[in-house]
């Protein structure tokens, strides 16, 4: 994953960038400015004092030290002999010259400047620019970096804040900034999951109660029934339909009400998953009665993973339900290995347009059929979650679906808390 700068970083580069863009602005000036003091004092001077220097140069005055040179015919180099008149700019044994060649009577004289004292300031100047410039980053970085740990600091805090559930006391609630906007929608949506969350868990709660009352009741007519004299064989087999199912209801509102519960909450044994697929497998077998479609099961090696077993059979239920439901001819094929249970189907397949968001709540893989709530799926990935595992959904290329959910390596889930070691 990239790794995104900071806003401290951001707030310190702002400031860095702003500098370099000023230094770099300052220094186009300075260069343009001595472009211009170049072409005025040297140019236009050679130009319009032309004349007056070789005048002083007929009558030998001298002004000063820094005076350019005045050549006449005889003392013109032979290099240079054969320019035409004007400013020429040259470089002779490394030192940069301007050359003035200006007719002046029935002569030619050419008039020599020496750039070096200018090219040397010019470059002085330039290194003092530059020396400035690396100054101005570095206190930049320096005031950037001070600036931004005072910035910043009541960002950091109102994230330490939500991140220790600290929701009832946000700092910056009272402030009439972008923070206190900030704060205060954190603690708006706060309360609003406060809320969901807990009528989310009364929900599952009170459904729980609700049903293991009438559960209880059915359960005990069942055996109560069963205890009597064995005359009707049928009746019996009924009974016994019914016990079962009322206890697997059971089991299921059990595993939903520890759905609803903090996963580090929970005692999580090491249970036998092969028994649990079994047992699921046998449950979905009634499905396909009637259906030309062949139900088979491997298995490798002893898998074993943490989990509640209800709650493991109710993601593996899930899925081969849906497998046996869906599957009107071919074959259902389960695969359990210590790292992962397979269960693939050869039936309609998922659109393409689902699959990104099938595992969705009130997502139906058959859209038009009338069969299933478009939860179950949704309900599989809740417990994935729950128990740290994964689930993922790949299509098949001869039609059909292939369902995998990744078991957690025992190593990784002996981390969380709340877990039993084997």
């Amino acid at each position: 994953m990239r790794a995104e700068r900071s806003l401290r970083a951001r707030i310190v580069w702002a400031y860095m960038l702003l500098t370099l863009l000023l230094c770099g602005l300052f220094g186009t000036v300075t260069y343009v400015s001595f472009e211009i003091i170049e072409n005025q004092l040297v140019k236009v001077r050679l130009i319009e004092l032309g004349d007056q220097m070789i005048e002083n140069r007929l009558k030998g005055v001298r002004l000063g030290l820094n005076e350019p040179g005045v050549l006449s015919d005889e003392r013109i180099p032979t290099w240079l002999r054969g320019a035409a008149p004007g400013v020429h700019e040259l470089t002779v044994d490394g030192e940069p010259l301007h050359v003035l060649i200006r007719d002046y009577g029935d002569k030619r004289y050419a008039i020599v400047h020496n750039e070096t004292n200018f090219e040397r300031l010019e470059w002085y100047v330039l290194l003092a620019l530059a020396a400035v410039c690396a100054t101005c980053l570095l206190t930049a970085f320096l005031f950037g970096s001070a600036t931004a740990s005072r910035v910043i600091r009541p960002v950091t805090q109102l994230s330490d804040a939500v991140r220790e559930n600290r929701l009832a006391a946000l700092p910056a609630l009272d402030a009439a900034d972008e923070l206190g906007d900030l704060a205060r929608a954190f603690a708006v949506k706060s309360e609003e999951m406060q809320r969901l969350l807990l009528r989310e868990r009364l929900f599952t709660g009170d459904v729980s109660h609700e049903l293991r009352t009438p559960l209880t009741v059915i359960l005990g007519a069942a055996e109560l029934l069963q205890a009597r004299p064995k005359d009707r064989t049928e009746a019996q087999a009924a009974l016994e339909r019914i016990r079962r199912t009322a206890v697997e209801t059971a089991e299921r509102v059990s595993a939903l009400l520890m759905l609803s519960r903090a996963p580090e909450s929970i005692k999580v044994p090491l249970a036998d998953v092969q028994a649990i697929v079994k047992q699921e497998v046998e449950r979905c077998r009634p499905l396909l009665q009637d259906k030309p479609v062949e139900l088979s099961m491997a298995v490798e090696g002893h898998p074993h993973a943490f989990g509640r077993p209800e709650l493991i059979g109710i993601a593996v239920g899930n899925l081969v339900r849906n497998a046996c439901q869906f599957t009107e001819q071919g074959h259902v094929r389960i695969k359990l290995t210590p790292r992962e249970l397979t269960v693939e189907d050869s039936g309609p397949g998922i659109a393409e347009d689902l699959r990104g968001k099938l595992f969705d709540r009130f997502v139906r893989a058959a859209p038009d059929s009338v069969a299933g709530t478009g939860l179950g799926l949704a309900i599989v990935r809740r417990v994935c979650e729950h128990l740290g595992w994964q689930v993922e959904l790949t299509s098949l290329a001869d039609g059909g679906s292939r369902f995998t959910i990744h078991f957690a390596t025992l190593q990784s889930a002996l981390s969380p808390p709340g877990l039993t070691p084997p």
